[in-house]
Formats: structure tokens, sequence, C-alpha cells
């Protein structure tokens, strides 16, 4: 296997978010990003606040605040990225959150000059489930869906065949959710649970990059 691209996403959903409190001012003034790391186009209104800086895009909108960046052959531990997510929490402790959302997209290719729709099915379309007996043909191309508990949250693991990169070349995407429920917590309780979350950020990620290992791996005896 090989690594193509990689992107990772923190996601705070809410009963309701005010992107009005986002301004340059209430960010810098409060210690999430300094007014002059911000690049590119920006909105500021009632409805969405969207900024960005040269680690990130933010995205803010009343059912949610979305973090997204890119992991991908980036030095460093990504601290400005968790920061933003827990400044937000700590300065705004009333919101009524619902959940948290780790997120992680890994894009993995097979070696040139192998063929992709065999590797695809001798990794993830064999098996007794009859119905691979109806997509048998040499261009059928398979993904899986995975689930389960891991600590605070559930894991939920996409696996499914894409076009991707300036060759717009077959790749299978793998895409991790972790998603931690807050909403059974006293609304007093929910940031603390949050920010804690959050502080796993990087066990996650390796967790995240070890599945992607096993996954995009054919057993032995299992050569195409």
């Amino acid at each position: 296997m090989r690594l193509d691209n990689a992107f990772a996403g923190i996601v705070l959903t809410a009963q309701s978010f005010n992107p009005s409190i986002f301004t340059e001012t209430w960010l810098d003034k409060n210690g999430i990003l300094a007014a002059d790391s911000l690049e590119g186009i920006r909105v500021f209104s009632p409805e969405v606040a969207q900024f960005q800086t040269k680690e990130c895009q933010i995205l803010v909108i009343p059912p949610k605040m979305q973090i997204t960046f890119q992991v991908y052959n980036v030095e460093g531990d990504f601290e400005v990225q968790r920061n933003i997510a827990i400044r937000t929490i700590e300065l705004l402790p009333h919101t009524p959150y619902q959940a948290l959302g780790l997120n992680f997209d890994f894009f993995v290719s097979f070696p040139d000059g192998e063929n992709f729709n065999s590797y695809n099915r001798a990794l993830l379309g064999t098996g007794d489930y009859q119905l691979l007996q109806e997509f048998s043909s040499d261009d059928a191309k398979f993904g899986r869906y995975f689930s389960k508990d891991h600590g605070a949250a559930r894991l939920k693991l996409d696996i499914k065949p894409v076009k991707g990169g300036p060759q717009n070349k077959d790749l299978l995407q793998f895409s991790f959710n972790f998603h931690h429920d807050v909403a059974q917590f006293d609304l007093s309780e929910r940031a603390e649970k949050l920010i804690e979350f959050i502080r796993g950020w990087s066990s996650l990620r390796e967790y995240s990059e070890r599945l992607v290992k096993m996954g995009a791996t054919l057993k032995a005896g299992g050569a195409i």
C-alpha cells in the first residue's frame, strides 16, 4: 500500500451555535487565532463564520463548528487546530453541545503497475456473502463498513473505492469518525468531557493509521 493523501477534521455539534460571536477581534482577543494569521477570503455574519489560516479551514454555522486540515506530510503536533476547538469550548462552556466528531480520511493507492480492481477484490470482495456472486465481473469494485465502541466514542469506519489526485486515479478511501456523544451529560459537564476527548486526538490518529495499514494489506497467500 501507499498513502497518497490524508485529512483530519474536528466537528463540534450543538443545539445552536452563534456564528456572530466569531469575529477577527474576538478570535484575537481570546487567544484562539491571531488576527494576522488569517488568510484569504473570510466571512463573518450572523448566519455563518468562515475563515482560514495556513494550517486549517474553519466553518461555523448554527448546528456545528468544523475545523478541517491536512495531515499528510505535515510536520508538527497540530496544536493550532486543537487549540481552536479547545479555546472555543472554554470560552463558550454553556453552549448546548451535543457531540464531538474527530475525523480522519486516508487515501491509499496500490503500487503502480498493479491492477487496482484485482487488488480491491482480493482485499474487500471475497467471502461467503451471497450478493458477491452478482458482482463477479472484472470491473466490479468493493467497500466495507465497520463500527464499534472505542473508549468514549463510537468508531465508524467506511472504506470505499474513489477517484482522486491530479491523475484522477483509483484510490481506497478510509474514512474514520470517532463520535463522542455528550447529550446525556449535564450541561455543566459537557465542556470538560469534550476537551478531554480532544486531548486524545493524537492517540486516535495513531490508531487510525494502524488500522489503515492493517486494512490495506493483503493476507499472506492473498496476493493478486
